[in-house]
């Protein structure tokens, strides 16, 4: 007798597809009482709850950390672009002053 006790409370049913389609836990032995069925489904319930909502706040952190990176490449690229816009002017008003004004930086 080679065979391994299953000492799970639940069937395991492994999927790889996604970690998002993960179905609901199903148990691998209901007790005989009624009450019994129901308190252990309602216990498994409250784990694919909990399941559900680390999940959703998984979610909400990759959503966060993607808007707070595109949020500081924005800034970066204004900054780059405000540089390059005072650059133009003080080199668009040196390009004056020297046409202008005799002596200036020949």
């Amino acid at each position: 007798m080679n065979q391994k006790k299953q000492t799970s409370i639940t069937q395991s049913k492994n999927r790889w597809l996604s970690r998002w389609l993960e179905p609901e836990t199903i148990p691998a032995v209901l007790p005989r009482s009624k009450t019994g069925q129901l308190a252990l489904r309602a216990k498994l319930a409250n784990i694919d709850a909990e399941r559900a909502v680390e999940r959703a706040y998984q979610a909400e952190i990759l959503r966060a950390k993607a808007i707070t990176d595109a949020m500081f490449k924005s800034g970066k690229a204004l900054k780059y672009s405000i540089r390059s816009s005072m650059r133009q002017i003080l080199l668009y008003t040196e390009s004056a002053r020297r046409s202008f004004e005799p002596g200036y930086r020949n």
